[in-house]
């Protein structure tokens, strides 16, 4: 059996990531192999399908599926080590929750431990450990009762008492709290301010050696609710004094890996809102800025045999037309952030040039995603 690693994605699930990574693995000429979602995968309308080794028949990901299709791609492709792409939250737990059972079949977890993992992703820990390293963090309010509006219910941990993963609820009325309260058990969550002001993701990638790759983007349009970012720019925002004070509670932690924090800049300060140790969906920014985090993650993972060149960042944008009414048609219009241009507000298609999707290789998937 072969000694070479060949990395697994699988596929269906933060797909704006998951192509970005691809494009990144075409270019360097990386082995790879996909594990579609089902029939409907994006994947399957990409230049890309024919690396599709697997379609999932069951979308619930368990220990011994999980070793099954290990089995079909070794006997495939004739490798005996593998390596998954860390590209959603639920995976990633999953990946830290089995990592010895999957790490004695030859796969590689690149993750840090699970008790790091969870310092960071939960909300409610990394605010803390944020608050005492002199970041500021919304105000939070006790009493549910008597928490103002606007606010922000986040949950205290990734899986609630009743078993259920939330992501936080924005809630501006009456009537979404009351809808709120109804819905969910008070005692999973906590309620912070709202904080209104320009939205930045701070992104790194934190080396084994403990170097750190950074970038930054504003963030100018987004879902409502909190959703996923619909267009964004190039920022200077990890040169700030700030982003010093994110690398070094990171380097504190013994943190490696890829990590989002977002951040809100306003004028009583610049408050940390959540951070996201995994892919994040707006990637193919940091990878046209050409400050290619993935090619750093793949480089201390072995794939690459230099690291990457650290030019200085090239201006990009970054859109995603297609999110604007998915994944459910969204009733609600999209929220444009403090910065953002009017051509964009009045003509979001204007930007349609620099989405994510348009481009030869996903084509088909623009047209397909907006013919829906």
């Amino acid at each position: 059996m072969g000694s070479k690693k060949i990395i697994i994605i699988f596929s269906g699930y933060n797909d704006r990531a998951v192509i970005s990574f691809i494009r990144t693995l075409e270019k360097n000429t990386i082995k790879y192999v996909v594990i579609a979602k089902g029939n409907e995968d994006f994947i399957l309308s990409t230049r890309y399908k024919n690396r599709v080794a697997i379609v999932r028949v069951a979308q619930a990901l368990t220990l011994v599926l999980l070793k099954e299709y290990i089995a079909r791609i070794k006997d495939e492709f004739g490798v005996g080590r593998f390596f998954i792409a860390p590209s959603t939250e639920a995976l990633n737990r999953f990946l830290l929750k089995f990592r010895s059972a999957i790490e004695k079949i030859g796969v590689t977890v690149p993750l840090v431990k699970e008790s790091t993992y969870i310092s960071v992703s939960d909300k409610k820990v990394f605010g803390v450990k944020c608050k005492n390293n002199n970041i500021l963090t919304p105000k939070e309010y006790l009493s549910f009762s008597d928490v103002p509006l606007p606010f922000v219910a986040k949950p205290k941990e990734y899986v609630s008492l009743s078993g259920e993963i939330f992501t936080p609820f924005l809630i501006f009325n009456k009537e979404q709290k009351f809808k709120f309260s109804e819905r969910c058990c008070l005692d999973d969550f906590y309620f912070q301010e709202y904080i209104d002001g320009k939205s930045i993701y701070l992104l790194y990638y934190f080396h084994k050696n403990g170097e750190v790759i950074k970038f930054s983007q504003e963030n100018l349009m987004q879902q409502a609710g909190g959703g996923s970012m619909l267009a964004a720019v190039s920022s200077s925002y990890h040169e700030t004094e700030e982003s010093s004070k994110y690398e070094s509670i990171f380097k504190a932690m013994g943190f490696h890996g890829l990590v989002m924090v977002e951040v809100r800049v306003t004028n009583r300060g610049d408050y940390m809102i959540e951070a996201n140790p995994r892919f994040w969906g707006p990637s193919q920014l940091f990878v046209d800025s050409g400050i290619n985090l993935f090619e750093s993650f793949l480089f201390d993972y072995g794939f690459m045999p230099t690291p990457p060149g650290r030019p200085a960042p090239i201006y990009a944008k970054y859109f995603w037309f297609n999110g604007i009414e998915s994944p459910n048609k969204n009733i609600e219009p999209p929220v444009f952030h403090e910065g953002c241009d009017e051509g964009l507000r009045k003509d979001p298609k204007s930007w349609i040039r620099y989405d994510v999707f348009n481009r030869p290789d996903t084509a088909e998937v623009l047209k397909r995603e907006g013919d829906k």
